[in-house]
Order: C-alpha cells, then structure tokens, then sequence
C-alpha cells in the first residue's frame, strides 16, 4: 500500500488565492496520494505590505509564520504573502521538501523548485511551466456532484438556463455604471428568450451593483441570486446552465467556466486589459470564449483541464528532484 505524502497548501486565506494552491493539489492527490493540509499565514498588515524578501530577512524561520514541524514533502503556496514562507520552509529543510509556487513570484525563480504561472505572465526557466489562466478546484465529477446536491432548487428554474458570474474591482478592472448597465441589458435579453438565470456575486461585486441584482430578482420568477450568504452554488451554477456568461476582470471565472465545455461569454469591464488579452485571446482559441455580442463559434470544444494537466507536472519534476537525490 503505498504512503501518502503531506502536502501543505500555503497562502492568505484569501478565497480565490487559497483556491490556487488548493485545486493544483487536490488536482496531485487524483493522480497519487497526498494528505492535503491548508495554511493560513497572518502576518499583520505592517509585515505584509512589505516585499516578500523582506519578509524573509525578518522573519526567515518557517515557525515565524506558524509553520512547524514536522514539514512536509511537498508545500504548494499562492500569493504574495506565501513566498517567505515557502523560502522558509526551503532554508531549513532544503532537499527534504519539494516547494512549489503559484502565480508570478517577480524574483528569481530559482528560489521554489517549481514555479506554475499563466502563460500571460511571461515568465519562462527549467523550473517552470506555464498554463492557460490559473489553477482551479474545477473538475467534472465536483461539478456533477455539486449539480446533484441542488438538483431540488435548480428544478425551480426551467430550463434553458444561463449563468451570470460576477465579480468586480481589480488591479486592471472595475465594474463601472456603463458596463454594469450592458450585464443587465444581457441579463434582462437572457430572459425574453425564455431562459432562467442563475446569477452568483463575489466579494469583489459593489454593493450597488448587488442591489440592482436583487431588484432584478424580485422582479421574475425564474432568477436565482446567491450573493455569499448560505451554501454556496457556484459549482451547481455552472453544472445547471447552458450558457455562462463571466465578467473578464477574473482568471479564475473564466478559466472555471471553461472547465465545463459550455459556451462561455465575456462580460466587458472598464479598463485597460493589458497583458490579460493574451488570456482572452488563447480562450478564444482554445475553448472559444467571445465577447457578448462577438462572432460565435459553434464548435464543440473540449473542457479545460489546465489544472490536471501541470499536476502530472509537478509529479514530473518531483521524481526528477526525487532521482537527482539518490
């Protein structure tokens, strides 16, 4: 019987910065056994706002950010605040511990034994590898279990169904009153062609936005609003609708939509897109992702499985370590 590995998941707390980490590996444990345990780290916000380096000249002692023994064998960190940790947990344990970091660290990538990044990012090294967008907790049988599971509540709203998924202000982004009046038009269009809709806020989503989201709501039969309190359907929303429609300001919505095989739709955002329409453009390629209103491709596409895909990765570079040693 063969012994499950520790696996530490490093970040935040942040939802959709934990996520990362997480879904790359639970994403590892389907491929071989892994014991997955979730970190949070709280530095206080003095430490945090400083560079990571920084940090690490600080406090450089993985018990420093509440990380003790005994280590594990593999720690997978997102996000800012999970570098010092990680660099850490490599200075004390060094060849004991395969470290692997999600996102663009913006340093010497030599530090992590593996670094994963969106292809957007541009960066490139031996110990790197690239995927369309970020790493999710998305797979088939999470969206069909989740589907199930409310299957009683998604009966009260007929089929065909669309799903609206929102989030808000970025770094790059923000929902302005322009955009926000076009995702309603969208929405409202949805419902004269006789669709139900299934609409889910993020945390990100300003409150006057929500608001004009829960008059629409009271204003039909066939709309289901989750705005964050409650069981969460975000996995049933994407399992239950036909079409889904994601404002662009989110890797994560966008690629988790495409996880599914459906027709995926871009809601606009203010902003300038940057390097997010590398993104946008290897969707459109790949899973045939469009703005609204843009030219649709109706071609079936297979579902996006970028997380599966860099967890046999790093299966791959941890033997490579692993043979290197011995």
């Amino acid at each position: 019987m063969t012994t499950a590995l520790t696996c530490w998941v490093i970040s935040d707390g942040r939802r959709g910065i934990e996520n990362q980490a997480l879904g790359l590996a639970e994403a590892a444990s389907r491929l071989r056994p892994i014991d997955i345990k979730t970190c949070q780290i709280d530095q206080g916000s003095t430490l945090a706002a400083m560079p990571p380096s920084v940090q690490f000249k600080l406090k450089s002692r993985p018990e420093d950010y509440g990380l003790n023994t005994p280590y594990p064998a593999i720690a997978i960190g997102c996000g800012r605040q999970a570098i010092a940790p990680l660099l850490a947990l490599k200075k004390v344990a060094g060849k004991e511990i395969f470290t692997v970091y999600v996102q663009d660290p913006r340093m010497d990538t030599a530090g992590f034994d593996l670094v994963i990044a969106p292809e957007h990012d541009d960066i490139s090294g031996t110990n790197v590898e690239t995927m369309i967008g970020s790493p999710n907790r998305i797979d088939e049988m999470e969206i069909i279990g989740h589907t199930l599971s409310f299957a009683e509540d998604l009966g009260n709203y007929p089929m065909p169904r669309a799903a609206f998924l929102i989030g808000g202000k970025s770094k790059t982004h923000k929902l302005g009153k322009k955009e926000h009046k076009f995702h309603l038009k969208t929405a409202k269009d949805m419902i004269d062609m006789g669709k139900s809709l299934l609409i889910t806020t993020s945390r990100r989503t300003p409150d006057w936005a929500i608001d004009d989201y829960q008059r629409l709501e009271s204003d039909y039969d066939n709309i289901w609003l989750h705005t964050g309190s409650g069981n969460n359907p975000y996995f049933a929303f994407l399992g239950g609708a036909e079409q889904i429609f994601v404002t662009e300001d989110s890797t994560n919505m966008l690629t988790e939509a495409c996880a599914t095989g459906k027709p995926v739709f871009r809601l606009p955002m203010a902003g300038a897109p940057g390097k997010f329409q590398k993104l946008y453009d290897a969707l459109e390629a790949r899973c045939h992702v469009v703005p609204v209103g843009g030219a649709i491709n109706k071609d079936d596409y297979e579902p996006l499985e970028e997380t599966a895909r860099v967890a046999d990765k790093l299966w791959a570079h941890f033997d490579m370590r692993s043979a290197l040693m011995n």
